[in-house]
This record gives structure tokens, sequence and C-alpha cells, in this order.
């Protein structure tokens, strides 16, 4: 039920800035030049400041641009909640639900998650964003996503926590590392260890850059990357080390390609796993289903471990 309530002008604003240029979004949009810059210089008119800087390799966002861009996301996504509660209350159930989570759980969660959807509610479509923890709070906060699912984020009274978890650190090795069966390590001993580090921009790394700096100097990583999937295909090599949670190797761990030894350390918090919508929104009941679903499956894998 398409409602195209949506404005032409920000639709315009959204493709260039998402582009890059005018003449990228009118090829993406089989639309004149010459229509989209008029819409943008209307549009700029009207809120009587410019939107974009525009240079000659492209246009770039100016801070009302930026503005002006949320606003647009936050339209569209409304659109499509409005046109979702529509089908309901017409006794359909269906939709398009988004979900922002993390790249660890691309392997495990997420594909349960589609799977079990698809054979139990068919109707109901997924959206589904790889994105950092602080990236996923700033689109739930924008409403731009409909749940999030990422580590520590903690409630508060703008967010409802549907499931959440404690998960301990641990050290993960390959097959061969001579922590492999290891009951549990001191986290000075693990230290003696060759180490590959999620970059700063994780929350693992982040967390261990505060409280166990020395972790990382003088020695350094012998990897530094932002990728998890990368992160465990050299884990499996068994020459490496990580210091992580289960849950960013859940599916490896149980295969056995991969094992998690648990690091003993005073004061050391776990960090939590968490399913999170925005409590000052309703919630559709296809987005209330995904949630229901999501927390069955995370409780169910964590359960196996």
């Amino acid at each position: 039920m398409p409602l195209h309530i949506f404005p032409r002008a920000l639709h315009y604003l959204e493709t260039v800035a998402r582009l890059g240029s005018i003449q990228a979004a009118s090829r993406s949009l089989g639309i004149a030049a010459s229509a989209i810059d008029r819409q943008i210089i209307g549009l700029e008119q009207d809120c009587q400041v410019p939107l974009f800087e525009r240079h000659p390799r492209g246009m770039r966002l100016t801070a009302a641009g930026e503005t002006a861009v949320l606003l647009a996301r936050r339209w569209r996504a409304d659109e499509d909640r409005l046109s979702d509660e529509l089908r309901e209350m017409q006794g359909k159930q269906q939709g398009t639900v988004r979900l922002a989570a993390m790249d660890s759980l691309s392997n495990s969660v997420l594909p349960m998650l589609v799977r079990r959807l698809a054979e139990d509610h068919p109707r109901i479509n997924l959206s589904i964003d790889i994105l950092t923890p602080q990236q996923a709070a700033q689109e739930l906060d924008q409403a731009t996503v409909d749940l999030a699912i990422a580590f520590n984020l903690t409630a508060d009274k703008s967010r409802h926590v549907l499931w959440s978890a404690p998960l301990p650190f641990g050290c993960v090795v390959g097959p061969g590392h001579k922590l492999w069966g290891a009951a549990s390590v001191a986290l000075k001993d693990a230290a003696q260890n060759p180490i590959v580090a999620q970059s700063h921009i994780l929350p693992v790394r982040a967390y261990l850059e505060r409280r166990y700096g020395w972790l990382f100097d003088p020695v350094k990583p012998a990897l530094v990357t932002n990728s998890q999937q990368l992160m465990k295909q050299v884990l499996q090599q068994g020459k490496l080390m990580a210091i992580t949670s289960q849950m960013d190797v859940i599916a490896e761990l149980l295969s056995g390609e991969l094992s998690f030894v648990p690091i003993h350390e005073a004061g050391i918090r776990p960090q939590s796993l968490s399913i999170v919508v925005d409590a000052r929104r309703h919630l559709s009941h296809s987005a209330r289903l995904v949630g229901e679903v999501l927390s069955e499956i995370s409780a169910e894998l964590m359960g196996q471990l």
C-alpha cells in the first residue's frame, strides 16, 4: 500500500546527499539533473539557508543540510510505519521491520532470524543494517530503525530493553593454540600471547583500552581489524588470540572451530548484549513479533554455551 506522502524535494535531497552529486542522483533516479537541482534550490529558498556546499567534484551537506536529511529519513520511516499499521488494521500481518545489528551476529543470530521469519511469518520483511553499537544507538534514537541488537545498549527513559544477557570476557583461540582447552586464564598470562585486536570503534577494544591499556603497550597487536569475520578466520589458524565475548564467535564455538577460555581478573566487568526499542514510539505488531523471535533465538543460542 504505497502512500506516496514523502515529499519529492526531500527524496531528491536525500539521494543527492547519499550519492554526492546531482548528476549521480539523476542517473540513479532517472530524473533530469535540472529538475533535481530546481527542487533543491526551492527547498533551500524555503529554508532560507544553504543545504549543500557546491564543489566542482560534488555536493557536501551543510549543518542545516544534515538536519534536513535526518528529517527526511525520519519522514520516510514514519511513512513506512504508517503503511504497515494500515495493513495491520486491515488484518494483514505484514510490513517491513528495520533492525540495526552487529557484524559479529552475521553468521549466527541474524541468519536464524531470517529463516524463522520466513517459516513462521512470511509476510514480514526485514531490513538489516550492520552497524557499530554506537551507530545502532544513534539510529534508534533518530527513529530510522525499529529495533537494535548490540553490546552495552543500556536502558534509560527513552529505551526499552526486550532482552539482555551478560557476556563475560575470555580468550578466544583456535585449534593448536596453547590456551586451547584451558579451564581459565589470568589476564596477565593471556597478554603473553600474540593478540588479534578489534579496532577502536568497537566496544570491546574501547573498554579494554580504558581499563587495561597495558595489553597493547609496549607490544602492539599482531593484527587490528574492524571485521569480526576476518578476526574469526585468523583465529582458526591457531596462532593468535583475541579477548572478547562468546557472542562474538558463538557459531564457531558451537561448531568446535574455536574455543573460549574464561578470564579470571578482579574488577573486569562483563559486557551485555541487548535487544532494544525506543520507548517513546509505538511499535508495530510486525516489529513486536520480530523482537520476540529475536529474543528467543538469542536466548536459545546463549543457552547452548
